[in-house]
């Protein structure tokens, strides 16, 4: 089995030496790709702006139009509950399964 000393030398050498073969490009390209990366991006963000916006008063003047149309559901009425709060006790069983009432008095 080989030293994996070694075998990271190994590689950090190669590396080096893939690295010295990069043709990196020159200050005047780093600008001219920048700049036509930045001018893509506002190019298509309007584009999408555009769509968007055209998409959205399509839709909206669709359903407005529906909407003079359309019958609405009438609105529901609220519910009340059939059971009232009593505050006279707590009814409980007892050991032989009659029924006691208990009364809780608050605490000063």
């Amino acid at each position: 089995m080989a030293n994996p000393f070694s075998l990271a030398l190994n590689y950090l050498r190669s590396a080096k030496t893939e690295l010295q073969k990069v043709t990196w490009p020159s200050r005047e390209e780093i600008i001219r790709y920048s700049a036509l990366v930045i001018i893509s991006c506002v190019i298509l963000a309007a584009f999408f702006a555009a769509l968007d916006i055209g998409l959205n008063k399509g839709i909206t003047t669709l359903l407005q139009n529906r909407q003079g149309t359309a019958q609405t559901a009438p609105a529901p009425t609220p519910v009340v509950p059939d059971i009232q709060p009593t505050s006279n006790g707590i009814e409980a069983v007892d050991a032989n399964g009659k029924p006691v009432n208990v009364q809780v008095t608050p605490v000063k």
